[in-house]
């Protein structure tokens, strides 16, 4: 319990006393400040709000510099972006090398022109290879016309007919080895296509995690300038108010000894200077300065709606983008089946011509090699004429 006055006081009345001796001290060191910036002919605005300018000015720059990083962000983007379908093309070309090089590859170890069935009419050394006109009395190639061989005389039908049955066996084998071979081929060549699809769906999904993180990232940065803007705006609402709270407190106090409701325009100007404004008893302003506040307000509008035009032009290129990466990975699968089925084609086309050969030379075997027999009428036009 304290004393006061004479009187008994509690600790709540203390407090209260204290509280209401600080306001007093600090409105008194307010006045005082106040005091120093009217009097002081170097430091009082005339007829503008320095502080607030130098706020829009400072606003205005960190916005700028927000735009200009978001710009290099998006920049920065694009480049990587860029780089990647650089990335994926030079796969594309790599897999079409990988593939001419195995095509190429197959044909000299399993298409050799030496293990080819015509390769007897196309050996340059066949001469080299032939026999000799006569090997011996029972020689196959002895015609009828060297008397060495008869009609009737054919010791060698068991050793012929086993040979002929060996080498069609041996035919046989050989197709059912080019037939496995291009089995395999095909089998490889799938398996390849399929590995290369995988890697590109890979790629695409990573792609996308990836520009899905760039735009969090974006946002996040989006979300926090703006939480910092609403903060530096409810400061600065909180400090107006506070200032408001006191210039009326002050304008209350002044009213008793000040014109400020008064309708003398003289009260309004400087004593020394005409065109100087007096805060404290200003009127209003005058209707060219609304309309100059108001094309102020008109140019930040147009500001904003620029602003707004500019961030829908950036997520229309961010779409482009979008778009021209999906084309890019449905142009290599297109690319990818293309391939395949043109090997499809020319491998169907190859079994083609070899069966049609294959019959061309039957034909020839059956028509013309084997198609001379020698009959009795051969034997019996001898002595029936002088020639």
């Amino acid at each position: 319990m304290a004393t006061l006055g004479g009187t008994l006081a509690t600790s709540g009345d203390v407090q209260r006393e204290q509280v209401e001796a600080r306001v007093v001290e600090r409105r008194r060191r307010l006045e005082d400040e106040r005091k120093q910036r009217i009097f002081n002919a170097k430091q009082r605005t005339i007829g503008i709000d320095k502080q607030a300018l130098e706020r829009q000015r400072l606003e205005k720059e960190a916005a700028d510099d927000m735009e200009a990083r978001r710009e290099a962000a998006f920049a920065d983007r694009l480049l990587v972006t860029e780089q990647r379908v650089q990335l994926m093309e030079r796969d594309v070309q790599r897999a079409r090398k990988e593939a001419t090089i195995s095509v190429q590859a197959y044909r000299e170890q399993m298409q050799a022109k030496h293990m080819r069935k015509e390769w007897d009419l196309n050996d340059p050394h066949a001469l080299r290879k032939e026999q000799p006109a006569r090997v011996g009395d029972q020689d196959p190639l002895i015609g009828p016309s060297s008397l060495q061989k008869f009609s009737g005389e054919d010791l060698d039908y068991g050793n012929r007919t086993r040979k002929q049955q060996q080498q069609q066996a041996t035919w046989v084998v050989e197709q059912m080895m080019e037939r496995q071979a291009q089995i395999d081929n095909e089998r490889e060549m799938e398996r390849l296509a399929a590995e290369r699809q995988a890697e590109i769906d890979e790629r695409r999904v990573q792609m996308e995690e990836e520009e899905l993180r760039a735009r969090d990232h974006m946002n996040l940065a989006v979300r926090d300038y703006n939480m910092a803007l609403a903060d530096v705006k409810k400061d600065r609402e909180s400090t107006r108010r506070m200032q408001e709270m006191e210039d009326a407190e002050e304008e209350i106090r002044n009213q008793l000894n000040s014109d400020l409701l008064t309708e003398n325009p003289n009260a309004t100007t400087s004593s020394s200077n005409p065109n100087r404004y007096l805060k404290y008893n200003y009127k209003g302003m005058s209707p060219e300065q609304i309309a100059a506040i108001r094309d102020e307000q008109a140019r930040q509008a147009a500001e904003r709606e620029a602003q707004r035009m500019r961030d829908k032009e950036e997520e229309q290129n961010w779409d482009l983008v979008q778009e021209a990466v999906r084309r890019n990975l449905i142009a290599g699968e297109r690319e990818v089946m293309r391939r395949k089925q043109e090997l499809a084609r020319q491998t169907a086309e190859e079994q083609r011509r070899q069966a049609e050969e294959a019959r061309m030379r039957k034909e020839v075997l059956y028509k013309q090699v084997y198609a001379g027999a020698i009959d009795d009428s051969f034997f019996l036009q001898f002595g029936t004429t002088s020639r």
